[in-house]
Formats: C-alpha cells, structure tokens, sequence
C-alpha cells in the first residue's frame, strides 16, 4: 500500500478547514471536500476513512497551535503565577481572535471517541501544558492542589464556557462586547483559589 502524499493531506485539510468558515460539519459532504481540493471523490479516502476523521484531524492542529501560543506566552512569565496566568489569558484571547475555529473545535466537530487511547490524549494537549505548570508551581510550595488535573479541567472547562457565553451572546449584555473584563473575573477567582487569595 502506497504512503499518502504529505503536500496532498495539508492541501486537503487546508481546503476543509476554509469550507469549514462557511458550513457547519454536517453540512460538509467528502465530495465537496475533494473537489474543493481538487482531487477525486474516490482519491480522498486515501487520506481519511471519512469526514469525522479528517475533522477531527484538523481539531488537533487547532489544539497544537493553540498550545503553541500559551506555551510561548507562559515562558515571558517571571513568576509561575504569572507563567500560568499568561497561559490562562492566552487561550482566551486565541478563543476570541479566532471565535468560528474555536467554536468549531470545542464544540462543532465530533469528539474523537472510538480511537485510541493515545490519540485521545493529544486532545488533551493545552490541559496537560497547563498541568505541568501547576504541578512546578505546588512543588515550589507557590500553590496548591490536591488534584493538578482536575484543577486544570474545570479551569479550561470553565473558562470555555465563560468565553463561549459571551462568543454566542448568552452572558449578560454588558459583557457581550467585553469578553475580556468577563473572562478575567472567572480567572482571577481561579487563581485566587489555587494561590490562596495571594494578589501579587
């Protein structure tokens, strides 16, 4: 069996990540999606078995350059503290400079439930960034938690629905225009609850 063609897999994703700014997923069939990248129907399911798979693919990138982002935003942090809170405050602001993608990956695209447990975690990737930061910062004795991971899953969690409340217009009016000033309350009592109320 043939490899697949790298330059063919970016080009197709490329293409369906652009229909996908248009359409919802369901309303995307694998025929559009070849023509629009202009190879055949039939050619396409050498790349993916079908639509949720390369979706789903294209859900990855989205999380690893997302992760990019708050990773490389939590390095020009002095602190821990503010290591995790510039990561925090990186993904939000991804989410709201990219508000259709990020609607599209947190709750457009089916999750990738029947795959392995491997591929599974790779979804995981910002929520495991963010771990490690949190598990440096309790053993530095800067903050505390009994549970790293599941601290950071209600803090993602959260702040998605937070971000997504305002994105949708389902917060208070006030905020519909201000999601940063929404965004920050839920992260300051984030904070304030894994560093103990410290303000510094």
């Amino acid at each position: 069996m043939r490899k697949p063609n790298t330059e063919i897999k970016s080009i197709i994703k490329e293409r369906t990540l652009e229909l996908l700014m248009q359409k919802n997923p369901e309303q995307i069939g694998m025929r559009e999606i070849a023509a629009t990248s202009k190879i055949t129907a039939t050619n396409i399911y050498h790349y993916y078995k079908d639509k949720d798979r390369l979706f789903q693919e294209i859900s990855l990138d989205c999380l690893y350059e997302l992760n990019t982002r708050l990773s490389e935003s939590a390095q020009k942090g002095k602190t821990l503290k503010s290591q995790i809170q510039n990561a925090i405050e990186a993904y939000r602001d991804w989410c709201f400079e990219n508000p259709r993608r990020a609607l599209l990956v947190m709750q457009g695209i089916k999750s990738a439930d029947d795959v392995s447990p491997e591929l599974i975690e790779e979804y995981y990737v910002c929520n495991r960034t963010g771990e490690k930061l949190l598990k440096e910062a309790i053993k530095q004795g800067m903050a505390k938690s009994s549970n790293p991971r599941l601290d950071v899953s209600i803090l993602v969690s959260g702040l998605w629905g937070c971000i997504e409340s305002v994105l949708l217009k389902k917060s208070e009016p006030d905020y519909w225009e201000k999601g940063n000033a929404y965004t920050d309350r839920f992260i300051k009592l984030w904070i304030n609850s894994i560093f103990e109320g410290d303000e510094k």
